[in-house]
């Protein structure tokens, strides 16, 4: 995996838009993954100020935290960030392998994976955790912030991942 590191995010693809405003979201994004798990004051605060919302549309029941919703609002989403950054510490490394920008600026699609070799905390049952995750996800923004954020990904792999 041998793109461009940014900020400590691997970037497997041209960024390519004519857009100011899809690239300042970019850099955004960039800035989501290369703080995930390391600053959750900085990573809040990439986000719009009223409602926010995390949606998880495909997910593993035996797994802590990860149901199906529409996490909206920030009590929702930092129930469902918290203790993603609270509870687990080793690597959690970010690989973008495509950026999507549409017609509007405003929601920009990646393809990534990761590399996650983690201990969980009591959320989670305590569990090492390690797999190679892959991706689809959808950023929404307002006036450059994060306004939503919807993640599609291999929940059988996690789940496999999960009870080992």
């Amino acid at each position: 995996m041998g793109g461009e590191v940014i900020d400590g995010v691997t970037i497997n693809c041209p960024i390519e838009t004519n857009s100011p405003i899809a690239r300042a979201n970019i850099d955004t994004i960039i800035k989501f993954f290369s703080v995930y798990l390391k600053d959750k004051p900085f990573f809040y605060s990439l986000w719009v100020d009223e409602d926010p919302e995390v949606v998880t549309p495909f997910v593993t029941t035996g797994v802590a935290v990860c149901h199906y919703a529409s996490h909206k609002g920030w009590d929702a989403v930092k129930a469902f960030w918290d203790p993603i950054h609270d509870e687990m510490t080793g690597r959690f490394d970010w690989f973008v392998d495509a950026i999507i920008v549409g017609e509007d600026p405003n929601v920009i699609v990646t393809k990534s994976n990761s590399i996650i070799d983690v201990q969980a905390g009591a959320t989670w049952g305590n569990r090492h955790v390690a797999y190679n995750g892959r991706y689809v996800q959808i950023f929404r923004f307002e006036d450059g912030k994060v306004k939503s954020f919807e993640e599609y990904y291999d929940t059988a792999l996690l789940s496999a991942a999960y009870s080992g």
